[in-house]
């Protein structure tokens, strides 16, 4: 949901652009020059249509007169040229002296003309017959209004309201009043700029909010109420405020003042958007500057002209990204938790996990707090070399070195696992010979990132071989909690006012009071670094979590990676449970923990069937029944049927089906049970490189390089493309709550996009009437079969009458009545 670059017309016209329009009877945009040319352009393709040359001055505006499909355009020459349909000249008024701007007010069919120093209104003819016997559109001037002392620059209505600006700085307020021809001044601004005002503009947004945004040569732009009151103001610009446009469908303003893009602004905030929203972020400084700017909402288009007169036009794309987040590094992982307030997790190259919260004065803004490991290595605690579990305390490490010496033997049995015996032989006469863990990668890239909701805690899986647990600080919580309000009313009521309306704290909403104190707190309070799992010998990329709410009596972690183990981890204690060993006799002991034939890409938890599935560089998939005790998961099946490596596997919970991506370039989907065939295999024309199930209508949601495609649940249908990114995607989140994706790439930015809505299907009125017909009679049915009816009391009864035979008749098991009441049960089911 954004605007994004359509096309660039680059030679235009010889002299410069001075006003700029919209036909949306011909889908034309219209350009006025200094020397009277007026060129007609195709809004969709840039192509230039028509030129005319009916105005012998500057061309100072333009406007659709909606109701007679007549286009209006004025000129510094006295002259307003009425253009009909077909793109000729319907009709030309001469005010006999120069139009600055010219507005228009349908409901009381009026047209205000800015002149130097005043306001001409003329009555429109409205009925086409009157206008051709007066063989022009203007019926006579209706009263001429004397309030300005310098030039009338911008004029806009709305509604019975009308709203003047010029360059002696003025900006004044109007009322129109029904029946009596006058217009009477509400409120004047004397000095509302410290120097001529050249745009004016009035923005509506969804939320019934109204601003007058005025731009001036002093480089400033000031919003205003609708009663003249001050709001806001923004700076900070390089030049003249040439143009101003407010685009509805992302609630933002745009600003041209000096620079080659526009800035972008929040009018309910005054906050500076640019840069979170990726219009202008990749765009490089131009050797132009942009001057006149217009939004059209019919083609839902920003056009603007430069002052090397090009001509350049913006389109509103509803599946472009609602936000760009920009990153210091490459994004590889996120996360969020679902807990108010929302927050969004990333972990990038450089091994730092950043927390991102949406500001609450706009839907664009976010703020972002660092965690970074550097700061974890001073304390973490190196690896024993006869303890691979213990990575908590002393006190936690001390039982266990206890047990070991009280039980030599089975101290001795467990190593036979840890050290590997020398098999080179140029080993020989070498005291020592470091283990494979110690050859750790230098990198410390966050590959993988889990934000565990019961716990509050984070998991980063690291590119180092570590597992890094951050929660919130304990001591921090507990001191905030001890920190009572003086007043008992909730914070929430009293402070209603400086909440967004479509906050889930604020009182419309119906919630008086935050549903969770204690996730509020712990988001204040910060993180801490409390656990550092290490027990991998190198990269580790995925992870997943099973929870007590699957029946255990204990949090655990599945970890897997570049060394091809499964780690098991009691998540609640920060030890190491146990790790995956294959039991089968014939298997080498050096190869008992391998999980399979390559590196594990990916990992992900059914917890319909209790199974865990990992994705392998061998173009594989495997299965496995989780279990605590690392012998117990047994493999149940494998998915075979990709040609390259595997990247991602998802367990979609709304179908109930295994969906896989690779490098071959084919999204394949699996049967979650049985023999688990291949039931689809989908051509992404490309590499897929990050997967997600949208948790609301199961679509497929897949990066391919670095387009992110969406797949419909049923027909596997391409549904939704979004394109934005400039590097691989990495990663891909729904946030169901907000009905968002949210993505990471490689190009450093992570981008917000709306998500893909399922269509409603259309129902059939004769199939509902049928559908109902039917279940009534199924209810009839039922009552009058039933033991205490009449008719049920015949039936037994007739049933008793009946002869003994020596193989009596069971009317139940009839063919013919069990498809009956079969049938029957469906169609009051699907009523």
């Amino acid at each position: 949901m954004a605007m994004e670059k359509q096309y660039v017309v680059r030679e235009t016209h010889t002299r410069a652009l001075t006003a700029l329009g919209y036909n949306p009877v011909r889908r034309e945009i219209l350009i006025g020059c200094e020397d009277g040319v007026i060129k007609m352009w195709e809004a969709e393709s840039g192509k230039l249509v028509n030129t005319t040359n009916e105005h012998r001055g500057w061309v100072t505006d333009f406007l659709w007169w909606n109701n007679q499909k007549l286009m209006l355009s004025a000129a510094n020459d006295g002259m307003i040229v009425a253009w009909g349909p077909g793109g000729g000249v319907y009709h030309r008024i001469s005010v006999n002296q120069p139009i600055y701007c010219i507005e228009l007010n349908p409901q009381r069919n009026l047209l205000f003309c800015g002149v130097n120093g005043s306001i001409i209104v003329y009555n429109l003819v409205e009925d086409e017959k009157e206008r051709e016997n007066l063989s022009s559109i203007i019926k006579n001037v209706a009263f001429i209004t004397k309030t300005h002392t310098d030039i009338v620059k911008c004029i806009v209505c709305n509604d019975s309201r009308v709203y003047s600006a010029g360059y002696d700085q003025r900006l004044i307020g109007y009322t129109l009043y029904t029946g009596d021809e006058s217009m009477e001044t509400t409120f004047t601004n004397e000095n509302a700029h410290d120097a001529g005002i050249s745009c004016l503009r009035l923005a509506k947004d969804s939320e019934n909010n109204t601003w007058i945004i005025t731009g001036s040569f002093d480089k400033t732009v000031k919003i205003w109420s609708t009663e003249g009151k001050f709001v806001h103001k923004l700076n900070n610009f390089l030049s003249t405020i040439s143009g101003m446009c407010y685009v509805p469908r992302n609630k933002t303003l745009w600003v041209a003042g000096g620079t080659s893009y526009a800035s972008l602004f929040d009018p309910k905030s005054g906050k500076n958007v640019s840069d979170f929203i990726g219009t202008f972020q990749t765009q490089e400084e131009e050797k132009y500057t942009l001057q006149v700017m217009r939004y059209f909402p019919e083609p839902n288009q920003v056009v603007a002209s430069t002052s090397r007169r090009h001509l350049v036009v913006w389109k509103y794309n509803p599946s472009g990204c609602i936000t760009a987040l920009k990153c210091k590094a490459a994004i590889e992982t996120l996360s969020y938790t679902r807990k108010v307030p929302i927050l969004i997790f990333s972990g990038d190259s450089n091994g730092v996990i950043n927390k991102w919260e949406r500001m609450q004065s706009n839907h664009f803004m976010y703020s972002k707090e660092s965690y970074l490991l550097s700061d974890v290595k001073k304390k973490k605690r190196n690896k024993p070399s006869d303890d691979r579990g213990a990575i908590g305390s002393h006190s936690q490490q001390q039982p266990q070195q206890q047990q070991q010496a009280q039980d030599p033997q089975q101290t001795d049995t467990n190593n036979k696992l840890v050290h590997k015996p020398i098999i080179s032989h140029y080993a020989f006469n070498k005291p020592n010979i470091p283990a494979l863990s110690t050859h750790k990668h230098p990198n410390t890239t966050i590959l993988k990132t889990i934000f565990v909701e019961d716990h509050d805690v984070i998991l980063a899986a690291s590119e180092d071989s570590n597992i890094y647990v951050w929660g919130f600080d304990n001591m921090a919580v507990d001191a905030l909690k001890k920190m009572q309000p003086s007043d008992h009313q909730p914070l929430c009521k009293k402070y209603a006012i400086l909440l967004d309306q479509n906050s889930e704290l604020h009182p419309s909403n119906g919630k008086d009071f935050i549903d969770d104190e204690d996730s509020v707190t712990n988001r204040v309070a910060g993180f801490i670094c409390k656990h550092v799992l290490s027990d991998h010998q190198s990269c580790v990329t995925s992870m997943a979590v099973i929870g007590r709410e699957y029946g255990y009596d204990r949090t655990y972690v599945v970890s897997a990676g570049w060394d091809s183990r499964l780690c098991i981890w009691d998540l609640e204690q920060g030890i190491l449970h146990d790790t995956f060993r294959n039991t089968n006799k014939d298997t080498h002991y050096e190869h008992a923990e391998l999980a399979c034939d390559g590196i594990i890409t990916d990992m992900v938890y059914n917890p319909r069937d209790n199974e865990v599935a990992y994705a392998s560089s061998d173009k594989m998939v495997y299965i496995r029944k989780f279990s605590p005790s690392g012998p117990e998961m047994t493999l149940v099946n494998t998915l075979q049927g990709h040609d390259m490596e595997i990247t991602c596997i998802r367990w979609n919970h709304i179908t109930g089906k295994w969906v896989t991506g690779s490098e071959d370039g084919t999204i394949r989907i699996w049967a979650g049970s049985g023999m688990n065939e291949c039931e689809q295999a989908l051509s992404s024309q490309g590499s897929v490189s990050a997967m997600c199930i949208d948790e609301v209508n199961g679509s497929i949601v897949a990066g391919v390089q670095e387009i992110i495609r969406v797949y419909d649940p049923e027909q596997y249908r391409l549904v939704q493309t979004n394109v934005g990114h400039q590097d691989a995607v990495r990663t891909i989140i729904h946030i169901k709550e907000r009905n968002q994706y949210v993505s990471a790439s490689w190009d450093k930015t992570i981008r917000i996009w709306n998500a893909w809505k399922m269509p409603r299907k259309k129902v059939n009125p004769e199939d509902l009437a049928k559908k109902k017909h039917a279940s009534l009679a199924d209810d009839v049915y039922d009552r009058h079969s039933k033991p205490g009816s009449i008719a049920g009391d015949v039936m037994a009864g007739t049933e008793d009458m009946l002869p003994e035979m020596e193989s009596p008749m069971d009317f139940s098991s009839s063919p013919v009545d069990s498809q009956a009441h079969s049938g029957s049960t469906e169609v009051t089911a699907q009523s």
